[in-house]
């Protein structure tokens, strides 16, 4: 029998390697061309803001967008004009780009992929005939061998697939096919999140150009809004108060946060204005700050002092000094008076002068002026000095610097710190900075923005009982509704677009609230049983013709009640998620005893140490809050808890089997902003699965788009979500939280307060939120001059002791700086 000869068999891997090589070379080649046809256009011209790398990020996301619609519909000049709608003429527009620039890159771009997309179905086209023929070629291979002789194991081997070329050719293909079907669910996905990535990408940039009203080109601590009252004409309008009606406040993309609404500010009360994140808060703060509407008074002294750190805050003066010349009024005053004063005073000695108060100072020059200009420009000096002194009288002047010192040692500056340079500070401090400085201006509308974020619990104490006696209006945004009782004679809700007043704090207004819900269910209710009966009399009797005058009568009451019917009330659903529980472990769970430690031991005595023989200890069933001043230890102690510092001396001691869920005030800064919330899981716990890992970020309100868009694209209290998310996850035994509710809002706080308590683990927290605090905890321990011990008393006995060395120690700098004045 003669031996068939041996077919010879293409290698299908390297054929399939090959095709994928030249798809990526020519998807590159695409994209390439992309970015030189823009850059040709654009580029040539003179846009602000259209820059090489913005050309590139276009660029990228057209290709993007042609690749997605191509896996899900046909391509051709529909496809590209959408691409180009959805993407390249937003961004353009958000730089200003004029029209005919725009239209020109949208020809250049259509003819650019019209070409491509020609040439990639042609080479599609090849690729299915190539791929046919090499599959038909290896079945005859492997259905025409001779099965007998030598050839018996080479057969088999194509029969079951396991010859080397063709088993490999059969593990790429099933890569491929599962790499393909993975991004394409991945591009669905990410399709539906696209056009408000867009939206957001463009608001991004549009932000970028807006005017900050905080920011001071001279460089000082906040900037305010004030008219020179110095020169004696003054104004007609002396209204204290503030109405502004249709008021409309709408972001530079166009999206509106408040339509058609009204200020109504009465003088010297104090307003907490609250809503959901996102919801326009701050903007209309802003929008405040500008004094842009027409019917604002324009005579009043305005200021807005932001949530984050200012980023001019880096001058070399010190504390006291920055605080001091943060009233840009009193500076010019007082510029104003030396220039007077140089041009009236008679020549002599004068060094007395500065003892003086500002009514002697006056009174001294108008009785001794003396000179040869005329009587007329010298009684117009006079009264023009006149008013600068009334002026700085009125703006309490001569006590300036006590004022400044005082403000600044309730804000636990102490004597030492107020003489630091400001450019030393840390963010937080330099916040309590910018703080002072508008409790020092004193204007006639202060608006604060989440003022407690950066305040330890006693300077939030000693706030709270400022800010009571404070003697203009003032407006305040927070989350801290224990705050919010303290301070507020009002309360404005901030939903739907509209502005709802309440008279009352925090707690009359949730009361307020209810009770008009409850009387909105009864009266929708009430009005939707009425139409109910009328309906059924209306459709029982509406063929009887002896009947027909009641049913006409009937349905023309339907329809006038129809257009007066009240609104469908709608109840925002509560927000609840839990912390999985861990099994128990057996004591001892966290013991620390004589424990010492300090960042920079050297040089110091024992009795000069953070942490100083600090005895304490953690159960599963411990409920603790660390109360302090800033600069005491009680994050230090909470990080050699977590290992993260080691003491100097004493032991600590940690079961081996223990977990800790660690969340911190910046947990949320922690990830990888760039990537998304469920990538950063991912990537944290390797084991879990994509749609799990989903489930589990729904159940903190990461759902939906805000799981796939970058981390930098989440709001604050989105990022903490994410940050709990974690912790949860991990199943921890004791939980360590550090000034978690910060950018959390009002309901997250809540949601997180039931989660704790019902959490069957040890807790440690450090916060300044009162709420917070009095709902979870039940023991309280004090760090203070190095040591740790418990508080015996509840929450408000804590407040009074708090508040009583605060206003102590206020009492001490006052007397100190009034020293140094004689």
């Amino acid at each position: 029998q003669k031996r068939r000869a041996p077919i010879t068999r293409p290698s299908s891997s390297d054929t399939v390697h090959n095709n994928n090589n030249n798809n990526n070379m020519s998807d590159n080649a695409t994209e390439e061309r992309l970015c030189e046809a823009l850059s040709g256009v654009l580029l040539d011209k003179d846009v602000d803001g259209l820059d090489e790398d913005l050309v590139t990020y276009i660029s990228g996301m057209l290709f993007a967008k042609m690749q997605e619609d191509e896996d899900g519909a046909a391509g051709g000049d529909d496809v590209i004009q959408e691409a180009m709608e959805e993407v390249l003429v937003p961004f353009l527009d958000s730089v200003d780009c004029p029209d005919t620039l725009v239209e020109e890159a949208k020809q250049s771009i259509h003819a650019l992929l019209s070409s491509a997309s020609a040439s990639s179905s042609n080479d599609a086209g090849t690729t299915s005939s190539s791929t046919a023929t090499r599959k038909l070629a290896q079945g005859v291979v492997s259905m025409s061998s001779d099965l007998g002789g030598d050839n018996d194991d080479e057969a088999t081997r194509y029969l079951w697939g396991k010859e080397g070329g063709v088993a490999a050719m059969h593990n790429k293909l099933i890569d491929a096919y599962n790499t393909e079907k993975e991004n394409l669910a991945s591009a669905r996905d990410k399709r539906k999140a696209r056009k408000k990535e867009l939206e957001k990408a463009r608001k991004l940039l549009s932000s970028n150009n807006d005017a900050d009203v905080d920011q001071d080109a001279g460089g000082g601590l906040v900037r305010m809004k004030y008219h020179d009252l110095s020169g004696g004409g003054g104004t007609k309008d002396k209204r204290k108060d503030i109405q502004v009606r249709n008021v409309t406040v709408a972001l530079d993309n166009g999206t509106l946060l408040m339509d058609s609404s009204e200020l109504k500010f009465a003088y010297r009360r104090r307003y907490g204005l609250i809503g959901e994140n996102g919801v326009g808060k701050s903007t209309l703060l802003k929008h405040i700050a500008n004094e842009d509407m027409p019917e604002f008074p324009q005579h009043m002294r305005v200021l807005h002092v932001r949530q984050e750190v200012p980023a001019h805050l880096s001058q070399e003066l010190t504390v006291l000094d920055a605080v001091l010349q943060s009233d840009v009024e009193r500076n010019h005053l007082l510029e104003t008076e030396k220039e007077l004063l140089a041009k009236l005073e008679a020549a002599g000695d004068d060094d007395d002068d500065t003892n003086l108060t500002l009514e002697e100072k006056r009174k001294k020059l108008t009785s001794s002026s003396q000179t040869g200009s005329s009587i007329a420009e010298l009684n117009a000096d006079l009264k023009k000095l006149d008013n600068v002194y009334a002026r700085l009288q009125a703006l309490g002047s001569d006590s300036a610097q006590s004022r400044a010192a005082m403000i600044l040692s309730g804000l636990q500056f102490s004597p030492e710190r107020q003489q630091t340079p400001v450019a030393d500070l840390s963010g937080g401090w330099k916040m309590r900075v910018a703080l002072a400085a508008a409790l020092f201006i004193q204007p006639e509308l202060l608006m604060l923005d989440e003022p407690t974020n950066h305040l330890d619990l006693e300077a939030l104490l000693w706030l709270e009982s400022y800010l009571v006696d404070y003697a203009h209006t003032l407006m305040v945004v927070s989350h801290d509704r224990g705050f919010l009782n303290e301070v507020c004679t009002d309360i404005v809700e901030f939903k739907n677009l509209k502005l709802t007043y309440y008279r009352g704090n925090f707690d009359n207004y949730v009361k307020q609230r209810d009770e008009n819900i409850r009387n909105a269910m009864r009266a929708y209710q009430a009005y939707q049983t009425k139409r109910e009966h009328m309906m059924e009399f209306i459709e029982k009797f509406r063929a009887n013709a002896k009947r027909s005058t009641m049913v006409q009568s009937r349905i023309k009451t339907v329809e006038k009640m129809d257009a007066e019917a009240p609104e469908p009330v709608e109840v925002d659903a509560v927000w609840r998620f839990s912390i999985p529980n861990s099994p128990p472990l057996g004591p001892p769970i966290i013991s620390i005893n004589d424990v010492t430690f300090d960042y920079t031991p050297e040089g110091k005595s024992k009795s000069e140490y953070l942490l100083q023989k600090v005895n304490f200890g953690v159960t599963l069933t411990s409920r603790i809050a660390i109360l302090g001043a800033n600069g005491q230890g009680k994050s230090t102690l909470l990080k050699l808890i977590m290992g993260l510092l080691r003491p100097i001396g004493g032991s600590l001691s940690v079961n081996s089997g223990l977990r800790i869920g660690y969340f911190t005030q910046h947990s949320g800064d922690n990830f990888d902003l760039k990537l998304s919330a469920l990538e950063n899981m991912l990537n944290m716990f390797e084991d879990a699965e994509d749609q799990e890992m989903r489930s589990f970020l729904g159940k903190f309100q990461i759902q939906g788009n805000d799981c796939l868009k970058p981390m930098m694209l989440l709001s604050g209290g989105q990022k903490s979500r994410v940050a709990f998310a974690a912790l949860a996850y991990k199943k921890p035994h004791v939980l360590v939280i550090d000034e978690g509710s910060n950018h959390l809002s009002m309901s997250a706080v809540d949601a997180l307060v039931e989660a704790i308590r019902d959490f069957q683990g040890g807790l440690l927290v450090v916060s300044h939120d009162q709420y917070f605090v009095s709902n979870t905890c039940s023991e309280l321990w004090v760090v203070t001059d190095g040591a740790c011990t418990r508080f015996r008393g509840d929450f408000d006995e804590y407040k009074k002791h708090s508040a009583e060395a605060t206003q102590k120690r206020v009492e001490e700098s006052v007397k100190r700086i009034s020293t140094m004045k004689t």
